[in-house]
């Protein structure tokens, strides 16, 4: 009974994290349908609905140059995501693997979320007081439907 049980958990998983793991293929954040800093979940997507000057976009247009040279802190997140997905998945899970690599999910949306902060300050000092006001006004698009 208990082994059935188990093995009904195990394949619950499974299937429950396929969705996941497909979600993340093929992404990245701040592309086509990312949902990073220069996707449209981003604070760059709702600041090109402002009426920004040629200056401030040719501003902003470098800063999301520089973000895109500077790396991709959300494949760093996929990847810790799949790593822990195989581990937990396993024939025979480690709870102290599990462990560790629950630690570098958390690290990785760590260093997102600044890389997203860091991205915020920037564009702040690119916009105008009335921008910075009316870009606080609008409403950031939600996850996807059906998404996380």
């Amino acid at each position: 009974m208990n082994r059935r049980f188990a093995m009904v958990a195990v394949l619950a998983i499974a299937l429950g994290a396929l969705p996941v793991l497909a979600q993340g293929r093929g992404q990245r954040p701040g592309g086509p349908g990312g949902r990073g800093p220069g996707g449209p979940g981003g604070i760059l997507g709702m600041v090109h609905q402002l009426d920004l000057t040629d200056t401030q976009k040719a501003q902003v247009r470098a800063l999301m140059e520089d973000a895109r040279s500077g790396g991709d802190p959300g494949g760093a997140v996929r990847t810790a995501e799949q790593t822990l997905h195989a581990a937990v998945l396993a024939d025979a899970p480690d709870p102290q693997a599990i462990e560790g690599l629950k630690a570098a999910v958390n690290a990785a949306h760590a260093s997102e979320l600044d890389h997203r902060i860091e991205m915020m300050q920037k564009v702040a000092q690119i916009l105008t007081p009335a921008q910075r006001q009316q870009l606080l006004k609008m409403q950031p698009p939600g996850p996807p439907r059906g998404g996380r």
